[in-house]
C-alpha cells in the first residue's frame, strides 16, 4: 500500500503524545527540538505584548510573519527588506543551529530554542507550527494575541508535498523521489499516523485551534489576503490595535506581493541556510497561487478530498476553504 510506503520513509522521525487530543501520538520530523513538546514549553512565560503565530506548514506562515511585522511597524517595511526573516522571529520548535543550517546532520536538532526566545527583547513574534495542545499555557490563558493562518487544504498539502520531496530530502531514506501517488494516498486517509510533519493532519491542526478559539485569536485566511489584501490588512491592524491610514495599508499591500517578496533578501532567501535539511535543495517560495492544486489533483482525488473535509470538519463552523 502507498501509505505503508510513505511510512517506511519515516524512520528518522519520532512520536510525541498528548494528553487531550494526540493521545495516539503525532509524528514529528527530526529537526523539531524535543523541548517543543515538553513541560518546559508548557510553562514558558509569555509576555502581554507578544504575538504568537501558528499555522500548518505551507499555509502562508512566512507571509503572515512578514505581514504582522509590517503592521507592527506601522507600514514601515524598509528594515524588513534586508534582515533575514528567521532572525526577526522567535521559535519554540527549532533550534538556532537548525535555523542557521549548522547542525551536523538532520538527526541532530541542536540546542533548546527556549533560552534564546526567553531572552529576546520585546516585542516578540513567535513563529510556529504548533498544535494547540502543545503551546505554552499562557497562550491558552489569553495572555497575548494569537494569529492562526489557514490556507485551503488542497493547496497546503500540495505545497507540503513539494517541500518534503525537494527541500527536505535529508530527512528520508528514499532512493527515488517521493511521489504524489504515495503522498496523496497518505493524505486521503485523513489519519495522523500517516502524515509526516509537525502537527498531524490539516484537520487535526485547525479543528483543535478552532474549537479552542477565544476573542484574542485572529484567524487569517491566505486566500482572502491574496484576493483583497487591503481589507485583510485593515482587519489585522484593528486586531493588533494599530492605526494605519490608507497609504500605509497600500504600502504593506505592495510589500507582501509574491514577486516583491521573492526579490527581498530577507524573505525570498528564507531557506538558504537550511541545507542540512535538504542536502542543498531547500525551495521556499513556489508560486503563491490559490488554485495550483488543480494542476496536480485528479478529479477523483479532489472529490475524495472534498468528502474527507466534510467528514472531518462537519458541524465545526470552520470557514469553508476558498479553492479558486
Amino acid at each position: 500500500m502507498a501509505t505503508d510506503c510513505l511510512r517506511s520513509y519515516l524512520r528518522k522521525g519520532r512520536w510525541e503524545y498528548g494528553k487531550e487530543y494526540f493521545r495516539d501520538g503525532v509524528l514529528i520530523l527530526p529537526h523539531v527540538h524535543p523541548a517543543a513538546h515538553s513541560e518546559e514549553t508548557k510553562n514558558f512565560k509569555i509576555r502581554k505584548d507578544d504575538v504568537f503565530m501558528s499555522s500548518f506548514p505551507r499555509a502562508g506562515t512566512h507571509l503572515t510573519c512578514e505581514l504582522i511585522q509590517s503592521v507592527l511597524n506601522f507600514g514601515s517595511t524598509r528594515e524588513l527588506w534586508n534582515q533575514q526573516i528567521h532572525d526577526r522571529v522567535q521559535f519554540l520548535q527549532f533550534s538556532r543551529e537548525v535555523i542557521l543550517g549548522t547542525t551536523p546532520s538532520i538527526e541532530d536538532p541542536g540546542s533548546s530554542p527556549l533560552p534564546r526566545a526567553e531572552a529576546a527583547q520585546s516585542q516578540r513574534l513567535f513563529f510556529n507550527h504548533m498544535n494547540y495542545e502543545f503551546v505554552p499555557n499562557d497562550v491558552k490563558r489569553g495572555k497575548c494575541k494569537v494569529i492562526i493562518t489557514h490556507r485551503n487544504p488542497k493547496s497546503t498539502y500540495l505545497s507540503w508535498f513539494y517541500l518534503l520531496r525537494d527541500g527536505f530530502k535529508g530527512m528520508f531514506d528514499w532512493d527515488s523521489p517521493l511521489t504524489w501517488e504515495d503522498f496523496s494516498a497518505a493524505m486521503l486517509t485523513g489519519e495522523t499516523k500517516d502524515m509526516p510533519g509537525f502537527c498531524g493532519t490539516w484537520f487535526d491542526f485547525y479543528k483543535q485551534w478552532w474549537e479552542n478559539r477565544t476573542p484574542n485569536m485572529f484567524f487569517l485566511n491566505y486566500e482572502a489576503l491574496m484576493k483583497d489584501a487591503p481589507k485583510v490588512i485593515m482587519e489585522l491592524a484593528k486586531f493588533l490595535e494599530k492605526d494605519l491610514n490608507e497609504d500605509r495599508i497600500e504600502t504593506i499591500s505592495q510589500h507582501i506581493k509574491f514577486d516583491n517578496l521573492k526579490k527581498s533578501p530577507g524573505f525570498g532567501e528564507a531557506f538558504a541556510r537550511l541545507e542540512v535539511l535538504g542536502k542543498g535543495a531547500a525551495p521556499h517560495m513556489r508560486k503563491g497561487k490559490i488554485d495550483d492544486w488543480k494542476n496536480v489533483f485528479t478529479v477523483a482525488q479532489s472529490e475524495q478530498f472534498d468528502k474527507l473535509f466534510q467528514e472531518k470538519m462537519k458541524d465545526t463552523g470552520f470557514p469553508e476553504p476558498i479553492y479558486e
